[in-house]
C-alpha cells in the first residue's frame, strides 16, 4: 500500500514523540499477571537495595559496587518497560546489559580481584564479564548452574545487538498484516513474546539471590 509523503512523515513523528498506548494496551492484556509479579519481585530487590545502600555509606569502595547492582536494577525495569511498550529489539539490547552488569557487579564485589580498580580506570572491557564469573565461581562463593544461566542468557539475546534474520523479522507481522514501524504487538508473536516475559520475570524472582551473593562477597573486603 502506497503512502503520501505528508503520511509517512506523520507516522514516524508520531512514533519517534509519543508512547503507542494502544500497543502497550495489548501487551497488559496479555501479561498483566506477568507484569504485575515483575514488579513485586523488582520492589523487593529494591527495598534490599536501599538498605544496603544505606549501610554502605562511607565506604567508597562499597558504593561503587552497589551502584552497579542499581544499574542492573534499572536496566531491568527499563528493559521490561521497552518490551511492554512494544520495542523488542532494543528491550532485548538492554536485557544483555542486565546480565553483564550483573556478572561486573559480581566481579568487583570480589576481594582478591583486581576488576573494580581496572574499571574504574577504563582498562576492563565489561563484554568479558559473565566470561571471568565463570572462570572465578568459586573465589566469588557462587553455583556452576546459576552463573550458566548467566553464560546461556548472553548468547541468546547476543543477537540483539547484531543485525539478524530476528532483527528483520520483528518488524515484520507473522500475522499477516504487513510491515511496523517502530513499537507493535503482533498477534503472530504471542508465543514468542510469552519466552520473553518469562525470562525477564524468571530473572527478577532470583535478583534478590544475585544481590545476596555481591553482599556476601562484599563482606569478607
Amino acid at each position: 500500500m502506497m503512502v503520501t509523503l505528508q503520511e509517512a512523515r506523520d507516522k514516524i513523528f508520531n512514533e519517534i514523540t509519543a508512547d503507542d498506548p494502544n500497543v502497550r494496551g495489548e501487551f497488559l492484556t496479555q501479561f498483566d499477571s506477568e507484569a504485575q509479579e515483575f514488579s513485586e519481585a523488582m520492589a523487593r530487590v529494591m527495598q534490599m537495595w536501599l538498605k544496603d545502600h544505606a549501610d554502605a555509606q562511607g565506604n567508597e569502595k562499597r558504593l561503587q559496587v552497589l551502584a552497579l547492582v542499581f544499574t542492573a536494577i534499572h536496566l531491568h525495569i527499563g528493559s521490561m518497560k521497552l518490551f511492554l511498550s512494544g520495542n523488542i529489539v532494543a528491550s532485548g539490547n538492554l536485557f544483555r546489559q542486565v546480565l553483564e552488569t550483573i556478572a561486573l557487579a559480581l566481579l568487583c564485589s570480589g576481594k582478591d580481584l583486581t576488576i573494580l580498580e581496572r574499571f574504574n580506570n577504563d582498562q576492563y572491557s565489561t563484554n568479558g564479564a559473565i566470561r571471568d564469573v565463570l572462570r572465578n565461581i568459586e573465589k566469588l562463593g557462587l553455583k556452576e548452574d546459576g552463573v550458566r544461566v548467566l553464560k546461556n542468557g548472553q548468547e541468546f539475546y547476543h543477537k540483539y545487538s547484531h543485525v539478524t534474520k530476528f532483527t528483520i523479522g520483528a518488524a515484520e507481522s507473522f500475522a499477516g498484516e504487513g510491515i511496523y514501524v517502530g513499537a507493535s504487538f503482533d498477534e503472530g508473536k504471542v508465543d514468542i513474546y510469552s519466552k520473553e516475559v518469562a525470562a525477564r520475570l524468571s530473572l527478577a524472582k532470583v535478583f534478590n539471590s544475585f544481590v545476596v551473593a555481591v553482599n556476601a562477597n562484599l563482606a569478607k573486603w
